[in-house]
């Protein structure tokens, strides 16, 4: 880059600078140009090696200490600066009052204005550019740019064409002039030039797919297939002509061709994988259209996992896509045929784990969860999913005991230690442990006092005894208070108020609980039918407690609560 000074400035004495700034330099008194070229150059040559950028601003201000109309300077500073455009801009500012000649800083300044939106001042220095570079067309693109920014297309379309009559044919700008025309509706001047491009560069495919999306969007499907297939016809595989076609396709739901040139564009080297995982992610959304187009999608997963072998992001997305389909066990298959040790494992592990649970097949999940530890015999959250399921399950107390200890031993954070103090304390209540349990919960709660779970198990067993009604029902206020709008939770508050006898409190609280309810919980339709009984409610309570029991609930209890019925009539 050139050097520029201003005339006429006083020397000033060597001594004045570092000993670091003038060691290349002789003893002696040097005119402050010489020094401040040095100085220039040291910054220069810092960035261009990559060195600090800070010390490349002071040597570059002490430049301007020196000579406060070094243009270049300026110039270097605003690059410095680019990353807070507002001060940069103000570095370019001064760089163009200095030198008003240099088309360099002139271009510069126009593109700062345009990062800060200062369309207006940007729009008068490309003006001013065009006047002193009438034959670089780069400048009227960037006109256009800004005028097609300032909602004015048929202006930017002028533009271009006057840069095209004084030019020629530029393909860039021919492209972006296209993009206008059809952005302005005017589709059929859109078509004329493309067509004229077409005639002169002879067998373009680029042409070919442009007109064929052009009569995409002005609704001739006939010229628009007719122009895509002469683009095909060039090349089979060009990736953009596939992905035109395939969202020419999607618009008119033709969903059988969509997912014929989906599985082309999967096979291409040029899309990358994660492009291909987030398009199946997204068609596959809706159950309906995964139903409807069940043997497409599944050729379009498998092309997937053929193409990725080796892809663990594909190998998931497969194993969802065999799940869903229903069939489990493939799924399971084909990650227990990866379990190994790759990096993968433990979600390979997990999701195992997850999918036997899901099956109901606590064995299995003990089974694969000890395989799991074997890998990570450190992980807390592996100890706890074995742990709830030989408690659950399998019943299996004494061993769960062990295994949340040890999810304890190796939680990290009071809140997942909070976690594990509460599962312990469900497990010593299944073993009828109460004393034991309730400790497990105060530990729990001292840990982390917005434990919701805890709070609900906690009120739900101490409501079991009528000496505890009224802490029963405040550790239930603080569980919908941490987690409001939870079914389970409003059903244990709902409880203690009917145990406390407030059953027209309860009644409500219960309407809501059973309202927000998605899965048709049993226990919820058997407390309401207790409440409504209570409050003599007799029809309706007989009503929900057969919900319940059409629900799972056991029919010996509900017979008991119906025959409590016969028993009024």
């Amino acid at each position: 880059m050139a050097v520029l000074f201003s005339c006429g400035v006083a020397k000033r004495n060597v001594a004045s600078v570092s000993h670091m700034e003038k060691m290349d330099i002789a003893d002696g008194d040097y005119t402050s140009a010489t020094m401040a070229s040095y100085l220039y150059t040291e910054g220069i040559k810092n960035n261009v090696m990559g060195g600090d950028p800070q010390k490349s601003i002071e040597l570059f201000n002490k430049v301007l200490e020196i000579d406060s109309l070094h243009a270049p300077t300026y110039f270097e500073l605003a690059e410095l600066y680019m990353r807070t455009p507002e001060k940069a801009l103000n570095y370019l500012r001064k760089a163009n009052a200095i030198d008003s000649a240099n088309t360099w800083y002139k271009t510069s300044l126009a593109r700062a204005y345009i990062i800060v939106q200062k369309y207006d001042s940007a729009l008068l220095v490309f003006n001013k550019l065009i006047e002193m570079a009438p034959n670089n067309p780069v400048n009227y693109q960037m006109l256009a740019a800004l005028y097609r920014e300032q909602k004015q297309p048929y202006t930017a379309i002028s533009i271009l064409d006057s840069v095209e009559a004084k030019f020629g044919t530029n393909p860039d700008l021919m492209q972006f002039k296209r993009q206008l025309l059809v952005e302005a509706g005017l589709y059929d001047r859109a078509v004329e030039e493309t067509k004229q491009l077409l005639n002169n560069s002879g067998y373009d495919i680029e042409n070919y797919r442009i007109l064929g999306e052009l009569y995409a969007q002005i609704g001739n499907d006939s010229l628009a297939m007719d122009n895509f297939n002469k683009a095909l016809g060039i090349d089979p595989n060009d990736i953009q002509t596939l992905v035109s076609l395939n969202d020419y396709y999607k618009s008119k739901n033709d969903n059988k061709n969509f997912l014929l040139t989906a599985k082309k564009i999967f096979m291409s080297d040029d899309i990358p994988v994660d492009v291909k995982i987030d398009f199946f992610e997204d068609i596959t959304r809706s159950d309906s259209y995964y139903v409807e187009n069940f043997l497409q999608i599944n050729e379009l997963i498998t092309a997937l996992v053929s193409k990725y072998p080796k892809e663990f992001k594909v190998l998931k997305l497969y194993v969802r896509h065999l799940a869903r389909t229903g069939n489990r066990e493939g799924a399971l298959s084909l990650y227990k045929s990866n379990i190994g040790d790759s990096v993968n494992n433990r979600e390979i592990l997990t999701t195992i784990i997850d999918i036997e649970a899901v099956m109901n097949r606590p064995d299995s999940v003990a089974k694969y969860a000890d395989i799991a530890l074997k890998y990570f015999p450190e992980d807390a959250d592996l100890y706890m999913r074995k742990a709830s399921v030989v408690s659950y399950f399998l019943k299996n107390y004494k061993e769960a005991d062990a295994d949340y200890k040890l999810a304890l031993k190796y939680a990290e954070g009071d809140s997942i230690r909070s976690v594990v103090y509460g599962s312990l304390g469900d497990n010593c209540y299944a073993q009828g442990k109460m004393k034991q349990c309730f400790k497990y919960y105060e530990k729990a709660l001292a840990l982390d006092t917005t434990n919701a779970m805890v709070y609900n198990n906690y009120s739900y067993f101490l409501s079991s005894s009528d000496k505890s009604l009224e802490r029963a029902l405040s550790m239930a206020e603080k569980a919908i208070k941490y987690s409001p709008g939870n079914p389970t939770y409003l059903d244990t508050y709902a409880w203690a108020l009917y145990k406390l006898g407030r059953y027209e409190e309860a009644k409500n609280v219960m309407r809501q609980a059973i309202s927000l309810d998605t899965r048709g919980n049993k226990e919820l339709f058997f407390h309401y039918g207790d409440i409504l009984y209570a409050l003599k409610e007799y029809f309706m309570a007989e009503i929900y407690w057969e919900k319940a029991e059409e629900n799972g609930y056991d029919p010996k209890e509900v017979e008991q609560r119906l025959k409590l019925i016969e028993d009024k009539k």
